[in-house]
């Protein structure tokens, strides 16, 4: 059989929905990746997907292991897509997993281009969206995609918990034989968008809204005095009390309605559920603190504004969601206070005088911030040739970052304790300085040049000029190429780190302080977090976070399948032990959030 080529690509769903004056561009950003017969290239929960998939050649098998069988079953064939769901709807993480029939060859649309493709092509995104709607009315389907989202035995998250939780019980509601004109003014007084409407025996058969006497009546010029029976929509549609909040929003979705009926037990009319209630209790999210970040006019309005991610936390983490997203949550939240608060720092300071860009390392730029974190930063500026434009360059960003890292520390962001930060003139300087610095600690690489190798190595751009951050990275690599002495003393280094084990494996805990009689799980992490760093740098592997490093450590075939699923996990859990012992610490102990662990609590 010919190879699925790039012409038949272009006239199949969903690359045909793209007008053909893009695809050329489109497909020229097209990777390509040959796997073996018999490879398990996803598996479920674990695997992260960073790519939209589409079979070139080949064939492969999805499927969902359970009790050591395999459940929801599907066959993949040439032009046939895998990774679009995961990406949408479960946080980059392998629904199913796939194992290769026989050699195949993967098409590879990068992650950051299809999430473009679905904000610029509605059809595009539609394809995969219908296909999750399609394969969420079948209820092992969903069940599988719960407990992906919620973990075995856990609380339900927002979607997959009863609407009996959320719908309104009281409701307006109105004979089908009252005009059109007295229901109007019967929604008006109640400040309703709707009427829920009953027979002559009181049976509620039927709801108007605002939409159906704007459509029905307004630009129609209908006749206000007649009954309402005459507009309302009839049927009623309904899903019990205790059905999930998914079923109730794909039904919305599949009808076209904003509005939908609740049945009690004995299939009477209980209550209404509108989407506006389902987005509403969907907001009590972190995302909506970002829109409050967003919004601000000051640096006062984020005084403090840290203190409230425990509280907007606690559920996610009870709830047994994956680290990897709380880190990421969390992240997103910090990265819009920064981006707020250098807006705010440029405009007290007036426009720079030249490009520059602001930098996080550490926990920061490996996107693995938890609920205890501290500043790390810095500062890179264009170089100038002139001495007083130097001079100029050099006091204008000192004072920038300053209020910076200064609104950073009210805003709940610690001041670092090693003075890492951008308002330390060490680290802001111009780009040709940071060269200088990476080339000495990569090529003495003393205890202080590796210490700051594992911090400042971890960078990540913040805000400003990116090409800046980008060159500073392409010297990074190409200074580290053919330098094995450096890995050396890396390798070295990362070994005085060990798990907090005794000669007999119990667990070593500190003997006197605050802290006695516990471990530090921070500590514990840092072999896995310098191994996956080491590899990264040896390999030219450009990502920061942990777990995508190995992820790219293992897709370059480093190591094996079971080491990688062995180290993965092992750092989920460990992070995730992090995260409930600092929830605990700041609503169960009323304290601070710490890293400190006791044995006896695990």
């Amino acid at each position: 059989m010919q190879p699925f080529d790039l012409t038949t690509l272009a006239k199949t769903p969903p690359f045909s929905f793209i007008p053909k004056e893009r695809q050329a561009e489109i497909f020229s950003r097209l990777e390509e990746e040959k796997s073996k017969k018999g490879e398990v290239r996803f598996v479920q929960r674990q695997t992260r997907v960073n790519h939209l998939y589409v079979i070139s050649a080949g064939s492969a098998e999805l499927y969902f292991g359970q009790d050591q069988e395999k459940i929801l079953r599907g066959l993949l064939s040439e032009g046939d897509c895998f990774g679009g769901i995961s990406m949408l709807v479960n946080e980059s993480i392998a629904v199913r997993s796939m194992i290769l029939m026989e050699d195949t060859t993967f098409y590879k649309l990068p992650k950051a281009l299809f999430f473009q493709l679905c904000d610029e092509f509605d059809h595009f995104k539609e394809f995969f969206t219908n296909t999750f709607g399609k394969k969420m009315l079948d209820r092992s389907y969903a069940e599988i995609v719960s407990r992906q989202v919620s973990g075995p035995d856990r609380s339900l998250q927002f979607f997959h918990q009863s609407i009996s939780s959320i719908y309104n019980r009281s409701f307006p509601v109105c004979s089908g034989s009252l005009s059109i004109k007295d229901a109007a003014c019967k929604m008006s007084e109640d400040d309703s968008g709707y009427l829920l409407v009953h027979d002559n025996e009181r049976r509620i058969n039927g709801i108007i809204t605002d939409e159906d006497l704007r459509k029905r009546v307004v630009a129609v010029e209908f006749s206000k005095n007649l009954p309402v029976s005459d507009i309302m929509s009839t049927p009623l549609i309904s899903l019990p009390e205790d059905a999930q909040v998914y079923e109730a929003y794909l039904l919305m979705i599949e009808k076209g309605i904003s509005h939908l009926a609740v049945a009690g037990k004995d299939g009477t009319i209980s209550g209404i559920l509108t989407d506006r209630q389902i987005i509403t209790e969907q907001s009590r999210s972190p995302y909506f603190l970002v829109q409050e970040i967003k919004r601000a006019h000051s640096p006062d309005q984020l005084e403090n504004i840290h203190s409230r991610l425990p509280g907007i936390m606690i559920e996610p983490i009870k709830n047994g969601v994956q680290p990897d997203t709380l880190c990421k949550l969390i992240t997103t939240i910090a990265d819009a206070i920064l981006e707020k608060i250098v807006e705010f720092a440029v405009a007290r300071n007036g426009p720079p005088p030249c490009a520059f860009a602001f930098i996080i390392m550490g926990s920061e730029g490996r996107n693995e911030q938890t609920l205890k974190t501290d500043q790390d930063n810095a500062l890179i500026y264009e170089d100038n040739d002139d001495p007083e434009g130097a001079e100029l360059a050099k006091s204008y960003f000192l004072n920038l970052a300053t209020d910076i890292c200064t609104w950073l520390d009210r805003a709940g962001f610690v001041f670092c304790k090693g003075n890492n930060m951008a308002q330390n003139p060490d680290w802001c300087r111009p780009l040709s300085a940071w060269k200088r610095y990476f080339h000495g600690w990569i090529h003495a690489a003393n205890p202080e040049d590796l210490l700051n190798s594992n911090v400042f190595f971890d960078f990540r751009w913040a805000w400003g000029d990116k090409k800046l951050t980008d060159e500073l990275s392409d010297f990074l690599f190409t200074s580290l190429e053919n330098w094995s002495g450096f890995f050396r003393n890396m390798v070295e280094n990362a070994l005085y780190f060990k798990p907090p084990l005794g000669f007999f494996r119990n667990i070593v805990v500190q003997s006197k302080g605050e802290n006695k009689d516990a471990f530090d799980i921070k500590r514990a992490m840092m072999p896995i977090i310098d191994f996956a760093r080491i590899y990264a740098l040896k390999h030219a592997i450009r990502e920061t976070n942990t777990l995508l490093r190995l992820e790219k450590i293992h897709e370059k075939r480093l190591f094996t399948r079971e080491e990688y699923d062995d180290i993965a996990q092992s750092y989920r859990y460990l992070m995730n032990l992090r995260f409930v012992r600092q929830i605990t610490a700041i609503t169960g102990e009323h304290g601070k959030a710490d890293n400190f662990i006791n044995p006896k609590n695990l």
